[in-house]
């Protein structure tokens, strides 16, 4: 078990626009091996030592390079950084913390929680695209300049830096005719290349385009929301989860037979002839999925406890102003509470949490969104009532351990108020047309195929 931030980090890019990664068209693709590139910055925000950051930095110790597109919002990410600081404190190694926030709202959040060893500040993302990232991961660095290897995520990792400063990386997976050799010499595995954002063409479904649905029970490994324009994945996802994305709807407005909310997984697949909007494959997949699990969909309006977003006369949050790095269509979402759970529990069976465990938001889109982002997280629906256009960077963020409440935060920051209410909602809901439905899947195959027609209207 482990207390503290319970936090849910998400990068949204639409499936087919993740063509260039977070940061923007790579403009290197150094390989372990390699001479590691420049690193570019406009300011030094924090150093370890006197003096500013050159190139011959790199030279004499191993160095830990971790990129990160938002700091702000995400400080049980900063301390986690600074405890692996700390804990190689008098070892051969640097840390260097390569930022490309806004600084409106980076530099009150370094204030509250400093990152240790050097912090740079690169608004473009360019040295990013230097090392031929898709996304943040963390760069290994030799005393001789050139690149160890690359390992995906932000805070390094203490065993794999051990083994860099060991001299026990390689850079193959361990097979079964290795892994005695792996085990016994207690070598680590790191990439030769950085990790990729997957591309639309990755996940092109090998199917005869036609309008079906393939459904099939998911083997373990990946999963995802993969498409383009004339296909759409839903690879490794509950039903629950599909029945989100199909739909549009946070889990709290789905009703659904007990039986099938499981944690069981499927996988979605349509490959069709001709490009077509992305609306349109949702209606055969609507269809297709209520054939398959042997349900109907309906409506279903009732008053409900809700949490009601409404804002002071006058007030407006800030408006978004999206950053060079953030790629086409990016936008990003991020909420934190204060919480205990199981480590082995992942993000989609974490329980809901109330109002007032919430410690801090991050959100880029319209009010709307910022409304069906904090639902996803939260014991009740949210109802947007602040009648606000446009698009809106909200960002707020109370300490660990702070007394500040951050509903009364929110509302100094931003003019956003959500208080407790109730209200009218729309639930979707669906039952079992027969006892089928609760032996979905179970035959020798395992597969079915639903033709994906389009709904009448009217119909879910």
């Amino acid at each position: 078990m482990f207390s503290g931030y319970l936090s849910a980090l998400v990068l949204m890019l639409p499936v087919a626009a993740a063509q260039s990664g977070v940061y923007g068209p790579a403009t290197g693709h150094p390989k372990a091996g390699d001479p590691a590139p420049e690193l570019v910055f406009s300011q030094v925000l924090s150093a370890p030592v006197a003096g500013s950051w050159t190139q011959a930095n790199l030279s004499g110790q191993v160095t830990v390079v971790g990129f990160f597109t938002l700091t702000s919002p995400n400080a049980g990410t900063v301390a986690a950084w600074n405890e692996v600081v700390d804990r190689f404190a008098g070892k051969q190694v640097q840390f260097v913390w390569i930022t490309s926030e806004d600084k409106r709202t980076l530099m009150p959040a370094l204030a509250r929680h400093p990152v240790k060893g050097w912090v740079l500040y690169d608004p473009g993302g360019a040295s990013a695209k230097a090392f031929g990232l898709d996304m943040p991961v963390n760069v290994y660095i030799g005393p001789d300049g050139k690149i160890v290897g690359f390992r995906d995520g932000v805070v390094p990792d203490a065993q794999v830096l051990n083994a860099v400063l060991e001299r026990r990386v390689v850079l193959t997976r361990p097979t079964p005719a290795t892994i005695t050799n792996f085990q016994e010499n207690n070598l680590v595995a790191l990439d030769s290349t950085p990790a990729r954002m997957p591309r639309a063409q990755d996940y092109r479904p090998r199917l005869t385009p036609s309008e079906t649905v393939h459904i099939t029970p998911s083997a373990a490994g990946e999963r995802g929301n993969f498409g383009g324009p004339d296909y759409w994945v839903l690879k490794g996802v509950t039903l629950k989860e599909a029945i989100e994305e199909i739909y549009g709807l946070n889990a709290i407005r789905i009703e659904m037979p007990r039986s099938l909310d499981n944690a069981k997984r499927y996988d979605f697949a349509m490959l069709v002839p001709q490009p077509e909007p992305r609306e349109e494959m949702k209606e055969r997949f609507k269809q297709a999925l209520q054939e398959y699990f042997h349900l109907t969909a309906g409506q279903e309006v009732r008053s409900a406890d809700v949490y009601v977003v409404s804002r002071e006369p006058g007030r407006n949050p800030p408006v978004e102003k999206p950053t060079e790095f953030s790629g086409v269509g990016a936008r990003g979402s991020s909420v934190e509470f204060t919480a205990t759970r199981d480590s082995g529990e992942s993000m989609t069976t974490a329980r809901a949490q109330s109002l007032d465990a919430i410690l801090s938001v991050a959100d880029e889109g319209t009010i709307d969104d910022f409304c069906h982002d904090l639902e996803g997280s939260l014991d009740r629906p949210v109802v947007n009532e602040t009648h606000l256009e446009g698009r809106y960077r909200i960002q707020v963020q109370i300490p660990a351990g702070s007394k500040a409440n951050f509903l009364a935060t929110l509302r100094e920051r931003t003019g956003l108020v959500i208080r407790p209410g109730q209200r009218k909602i729309t639930f979707l809901k669906f039952r079992a047309v027969d006892d089928r439905a609760t032996n979905v899947g179970a035959g020798p195959q395992g597969q079915k195929r639903m033709e994906g027609r389009k709904a009448p209207a009217g119909e879910l």
